[in-house]
């Protein structure tokens, strides 16, 4: 196999999509695109293994998920008050 699809490669790595795509949000992995697909290179995936070796992501993917929440809720408070001016 020369790529991953995200759900194989979330499957190798033993973790979410959720998790390989916010890896991929922070440029730890850098994905190919092919029309609407994103594949994983196996040397990329590899890569990725060995300069991050002993590296705990937990922490990282922690903060980025709370960030992307505080960000979502935001925007719904923008909305709501564009909406309550109306």
């Amino acid at each position: 196999m020369l790529v991953y699809t995200i759900p194989e490669l979330a499957g190798e790595y033993r973790t979410s999509k959720e998790n390989v795509y916010i890896l991929i949000s922070l440029g730890q992995i850098k994905p190919l695109q092919f029309s609407s697909n994103k594949v994983v290179s196996k040397f990329e995936a590899e890569r990725f293994l060995i300069e991050n070796a002993g590296r705990n992501f937990d922490e990282i993917i922690l903060e980025e998920k709370k960030r992307r929440k505080l960000l979502k809720s935001n925007n719904n408070i923008i909305e709501m008050k564009k909406e309550a001016q109306q």
